[in-house]
């Protein structure tokens, strides 16, 4: 049995296209002078811009290598350049001949056959590309060799690295196991592993492919001492803190990454540089460097928004996030709007106590004036925040507020301390606009206090869950769905502050209906808010271009009286279609959106203008 050894398989693998493994005979039999001329003198369909052409792919399914052939033809690419002369179609058609042949050998097509008809007769000229794939080369054997040091103790094995037995000699695999090996022994230790040669060897008598890497492992590594350097307005110590090894611990590549990680989530470092020397010191330790560049600690930012029943609005914020050179962070935001106006401030204190935990307090002086109620008040709270298990975070703090409130029942002053307790998990890939994952909030806050000189106590819960779908793999079309579900329990409506009942209708809420209308309402039509709530909300997230978006959503949901959403009421829905502009902060949205069961009184319709998706 003949085999062909090919020296320039690994480099061509690396391009994935393992080209010149072909040992003559049918492989190299590509045929590019079977082109249909049509009939003698027959005039070419041309423009003032070039020939005009289409381009038809034959011969294979249309399936994945249909695709990735399209994709290698430069024909397809640039049917819209149209070419000047039939001589310079005819060159970039040959051209198309290798590239294909090229992406066939990328996914084990090692026999095919390409070639083009060129058919002038046709308006406008037809260019067919007819491929004839062959039989599917199959992977015999994938060897790893150790050479020129010790072999790891834990070798990746073959499973590790994506290979199967007889699996498809396919280059992106093949390539990618190859990375995937160099990957794991830096993660085991072995940080200055490199391949020494590959060798691919193709069999085309079986249809087989023997694949050889020999490998030099290196020196097995431990962490050595880490240098810092560039942390000019950061402590040490807390750059060092961010550090994910123990000097002596077994090098592990993913403990550099966690470290780099770590450093870019502090918002403090620009660029970020881990690098280790290029050989062990006696002790087995490899030197470890940092080099960190820091950015401007201080930003501002502002932020507008507008809808038909809460008029325009606008923020402005200002941050600074190394106060005291331990990243602590403090943030101002002043809100004004048609009906409220509120100045905030949040201090936060990271790797408070511990790596995974965070000291929050915060502040707010706001003055509000809506249909529902009238509130001038000042609110302090502190909390800890603590990741737990994947995804998950944990909060718990106190509240203190004072509040003067005017409502349907008359004015009154509240003194309210809280315990603010939550537990939240977040799985998407983008806090603006999630294409995939979940995220599900529970929130209770009991309260005790006076209202006037009233004793009152009750407790706040509410649960939210939102999910994303990506239906599509260039994720240009997006389900998103939400559901909101909330109750007061310990007193009656009109005992609890007007300020901590819910209420419902809005951009945040259900939109479509005027800010806090939906739910219960007074003799003239002003809402009172309630003890429970139950909110839904849907939207198809389209991508009509790169930049700008359609969004058909329906909105639902109800306040009511009761302790416990009853449903004793209708739920009022509403319709609409949003637009969406991405930027790279977040996409820009406009809804309108339409009351379908639409009650007396209601407008015929609402417009928001915000920042970032509805939920």
């Amino acid at each position: 049995m003949l085999k062909k050894l090919c020296p320039g398989a690994a480099a061509a693998l690396l391009a994935l296209a393992l080209a010149g493994c072909a040992s003559g005979g049918v492989l190299d039999r590509v045929f590019g002078n079977g082109e249909g001329e049509g009939l003698g003198g027959e005039p070419v369909f041309s423009t003032a811009g070039g020939i005009s052409y289409d381009t038809e792919l034959t011969g294979v399914e249309k399936d994945g290598l249909a695709e990735l052939l399209e994709d290698s033809s430069e024909l397809i690419a640039l049917e819209d350049r149209l070419p000047a002369s039939l001589g310079a179609l005819r060159r970039r058609a040959e051209g198309d001949l290798e590239r294909l042949q090229t992406a066939l050998r990328s996914e084990g097509y090692y026999d095919g056959e390409v070639r083009y008809m060129l058919q002038r007769e046709k308006t406008p000229v037809l260019v067919t590309l007819e491929v004839a794939p062959g039989p599917r080369y199959m992977l015999a054997e994938y060897k790893v060799q150790y050479e020129g040091a010790p072999p790891p103790s834990n070798p990746p094995t073959l499973s590790e690295l994506g290979i199967k037995e007889e699996m498809p000699a396919r280059a992106p695999e093949i390539v990618a196991a190859q990375a995937g090996l160099l990957r794991l022994l830096a993660r085991r230790g072995h940080p200055l592993a490199k391949v020494i040669d590959r060798r691919a060897v193709v069999d085309h008598d079986t249809g087989k492919m023997e694949v050889t890497l020999r490998v030099n492992a290196g020196a097995f590594s431990r962490f050595g001492k880490a240098e810092l350097s560039g942390n000019e307005s950061v402590e040490e110590d807390y750059a060092r803190d961010l550090i994910a090894w123990e000097e002596g611990e077994v090098y592990d590549e993913e403990k550099v990454e966690e470290t780099r990680r770590a450093y870019a989530q502090t918002g403090l470092f620009g660029g970020i540089g881990i690098s280790h020397g290029g050989e062990t010191n006696a002790g087995g330790e490899l030197p470890m460097e940092i080099d960190l560049s820091e950015t401007a600690p201080r930003s501002i930012g502002f932020g507008a928004k507008y809808s038909t029943s809460e008029g325009p609005g606008g923020n402005a914020s200002w941050e600074h996030r190394n106060l005291f050179g331990r990243n602590e962070q403090l943030r101002l935001d002043l809100t004004v709007t048609e009906l409220e106006q509120v100045l905030s401030g949040q201090f936060t204190k990271p790797r408070f106590l511990r790596a995974d935990q965070e000291l929050i307090i915060e502040s707010e002086l706001a003055n509000r004036n809506t249909d529902a109620f009238d509130e001038q008040g000042l609110s302090a709270g502190i909390a800890i925040n603590r990741d737990w298990l994947e995804n998950w975070e944990i909060s718990a703090g106190l509240s203190a507020e004072y509040t003067k409130l005017k409502d349907e029942s008359g004015e009154s002053t509240f003194q309210l301390f809280g315990v603010p307790l939550s537990a939240s998990r977040d799985s998407t890939d983008n806090a603006l606009d999630p294409s995939r994952g979940s995220r599900l909030s529970f929130v209770v806050v009991p309260y005790a206090g006076m209202k006037s000189s009233e004793p009152l106590a009750f407790v706040k819960t509410t649960v939210t869950g939102s999910a994303y779908y990506a239906v599509d793999e260039e994720k240009r079309y997006i389900l998103a769905g939400l559901v909101r579900a909330g109750s007061i329990a310990g007193e009656e409506t009109p005992s609890v502050p007007a300020n901590k009942r819910y209420f419902a209708g809005g951009g945040g809420s259900i939109r479509g209906y005027e800010y806090q209308k939906v739910g219960p309402l007074d003799d003239e039509g002003e809402p009172l808010g309630g003890r429970s709530l139950f909110e839904v909300k849907g939207e198809l997230r389209t991508k009509v271009t790169e930049n700008f978006g359609l969004v058909p959503f329906v909105d639902g949901g109800m306040v009511f009286d009761n302790e416990y959403p009853d449903f004793q009421e209708d739920l009022q829905w509403a319709g609409g279609l949003g637009f969406r502009y991405f930027t790279g902060f977040g996409p820009l949205r406009a809804d309108i959106a339409i009351p379908i069961n639409k009650r007396q009184g209601d407008d015929d319709f609402q417009f928001y203008i915000s920042i970032g998706q509805a939920f």
